[in-house]
């Protein structure tokens, strides 16, 4: 699977596998994922690690879609008829990014030229302080000297979207992300927040992919690694200490009340059982202490499951306040939400 032995992902999402077969039913990978899975691993046997951005990326949130999509016709009608033509030239004209197709490189490019433009008017100041990393060999895309793509593009959006003027970035010590992917947000926030602490909970493969990822991209940050732990007491020195931390879903039970200020999901829970859903909706409030930022489909109709989960069927405690609930920007079929969690007894003195 891994091009480069010295490294050794195949063995470490081996252990990630082996410690994911004890956990209990609620975070184990749904029919689907189990499916995604095995088309995750088979493309990282393939291609390897090293061109994840091209292949495993495109089955989390890189999207290649057709001129009449709805993320194109957003953008067409708020970017100018210069900047739609510039960028559907430069995108003609861009070559291919094997193993993408011609045609799929041409979809790929043509949708995040459009989104960089909208995001560098929607998140000024962001985007011009942050370049796609070549980690992960993503479809070289320039503007301006400067490496782009769709994931920073909408993970700028999504900050901009989260560190909204409603919530208190100084109490925003410690994030907890659930389904990062390949650790596309967290680079955003590692990069722009470095004094944050970012606790990433997710099942392998994209568990290691993202382990691998941004301990390489930040070597300098404490890190503590995915390992099995049956206590907390078992790894509190180390844990502790870390500045990034991986964790199997299963492992957020171990871990001390309101260990996060905010949780973050992105485009995972509604791939999920509603008994999955309901779990993690118990969850939050126990490790969790201040926020919570949600961004899913308002209809998703899970394959393999005959399940069809709706916006309204989130079990958002009603005592959560809502500082924002609303369809999201360029991916309208997705709603977004930031909402406020009761302030415990501690938080009131």
């Amino acid at each position: 699977m891994d091009k480069d032995p010295a490294v050794g992902l195949e063995s470490r999402l081996r252990e990630m596998f082996e410690g994911l077969a004890g956990a209990p039913r609620e975070v184990l990978p749904s029919k689907y994922w189990e499916d995604l899975n095995r088309k995750n691993l088979a493309q990282l046997e393939g291609d390897g690690y090293s061109g994840f951005k091209r292949t495993l990326a495109r089955n989390y949130f890189t999207w290649l879609v057709s001129p009449f999509d709805a993320q194109i016709k957003f953008l067409r009608g708020r970017l100018g008829v210069g900047t739609v033509w510039g960028s559907a030239l430069r995108s003609l004209f861009g070559g291919s990014h094997p193993p993408l197709s011609w045609a799929q490189s041409l979809s790929y490019s043509f949708l995040t030229r459009l989104l960089w433009e909208h995001a560098l008017r929607e998140a000024p100041g962001l985007l011009e302080t942050l370049e796609e990393p070549a980690e992960g060999n993503p479809p070289r895309l320039f503007r301006k000297g400067r490496l782009i793509s769709q994931d920073l593009a909408n993970s700028a959006l999504e900050y901009r979207s989260i560190l909204a003027p409603e919530l208190d970035r100084g109490q925003v010590k410690t994030i907890l992300e659930l389904g990062p992917g390949y650790g596309r947000t967290a680079f955003v926030f590692l990069t722009l927040m470095p004094s944050v602490r970012y606790l990433l909970a997710d099942i392998p493969p994209a568990l290691g992919v993202s382990e691998r990822y941004l301990t390489t991209l930040f070597p300098g940050r404490r890190t503590f690694r995915f390992r099995p732990f049956r206590a907390y007491d078992e790894v509190r020195d180390e844990f502790e200490k870390a500045e990034i931390a991986f964790l199997l879903p299963h492992q957020l039970e171990l871990l001390p009340e309101k260990s996060a200020d905010l949780f973050i999901n992105i485009s995972s829970l509604h791939e999920m059982r509603m008994d999955q859903i309901r779990y993690y909706f118990r969850l939050i409030p126990r490790v969790v202490r201040k926020y919570c930022y949600l961004k899913q489909w308002k209809e998703s109709k899970i394959p393999l499951e005959d399940l069809v989960i709706r916006e309204g069927d989130y079990p958002v405690p009603a005592e959560w306040r809502r500082i924002f609930w609303r369809v999201c920007p360029v991916q309208d079929y997705f709603f977004e939400a930031l909402l406020e969690l009761p302030s415990a007894p501690a938080d009131r003195l």
